[in-house]
């Protein structure tokens, strides 16, 4: 789904149920917009995964583990090479939006390519499926790139992959994103945002003048009356997330 048919269609859900959607509901929206609802792999995720981390204490790697909820809703987070959180605005968050079918064989291909390049990094993955697939948060911009090209270079990703959320810029179907790690996320702070949005437009009788361009410029103008920093840097995100996506750019490239 594009940005210009996602936005239409929630305000045409706005206006045929008339109602709201809150910022959770549109978090809820993002991280399952493509994807079919399935946890049947969580257990054998969840087994992979303690059987890595046994290996893994064994090994010189530095690393930290922790989880959020509990059976398929659980979400794990697994730091490489680091006892700390990532100074965001050198960090790049990359999205590997893999299939949910796939999620083993991606995890350890990942997990494998990071350990043995000594990349600095946080991985975080659910055990049911999303259209975020498999987070990875790289310490250093720098990484990024060469990251893309492997897989790039080693996978089929038409075959491999969903599509992420329509707001997040791609490279060859791998998603780009930076956030600031510390009062909010790229989808929590772009969540907040879409509500606001959608109650400027409904105040203001003017859902049918919904468009992309039309939602970049108030995310700009967001932007520009933000007095906090920080959220100001995840807002700059955004933006510039959405006119790399309107002008077929590179992500990476976008300032």
């Amino acid at each position: 789904m594009k940005m210009n048919d996602f936005l239409k269609q929630v305000a045409s859900d706005i206006k045929i149920k008339d109602t709201n959607f809150t910022q959770d509901d549109f978090y809820y929206i993002l991280k399952y917009v493509g994807v079919k609802k399935d946890s049947s792999l969580a257990s054998d995720i969840k087994a992979f995964y303690e059987k890595f981390l046994d290996n893994l204490d064994n090994s010189l790697v530095r690393h930290i583990a922790r989880k959020t909820k509990e059976n398929e809703n659980t979400t794990y987070y697994l730091g490489l090479y680091t006892e700390k959180r990532a100074n965001f605005k050198e960090a790049c968050k990359v999205y590997f939006p893999v299939k949910y079918e796939y999620m083993i064989s991606a995890l350890k291909t990942i997990f494998s390519y990071l350990i043995r390049n000594s990349i600095e990094s946080v991985v975080k993955f659910h055990l049911k499926a999303t259209n975020e697939g498999i987070v990875i948060r790289f310490y250093h911009e720098s990484d990024v790139y060469p990251f893309i090209q492997y897989c790039n270079a080693n996978f089929i990703l038409d075959d491999l992959l969903e599509k992420p959320n329509p707001f997040i810029a791609t490279i060859y179907g791998i998603g780009i994103a930076k956030d600031d790690n510390i009062v909010s996320t790229y989808n929590s702070t772009l969540s907040e945002i879409l509500e606001k949005y959608f109650l400027y437009l409904k105040s203001h009788n003017a859902l049918d003048k919904i468009s992309d361009l039309h939602f970049l410029d108030f995310v700009m103008q967001r932007e520009e009356k933000e007095p906090n920093e920080i959220k100001k840097f995840s807002i700059h995100a955004i933006v510039t997330n959405i006119k790399a996506i309107l002008s077929h750019k590179n992500p990476l490239d976008e300032k």
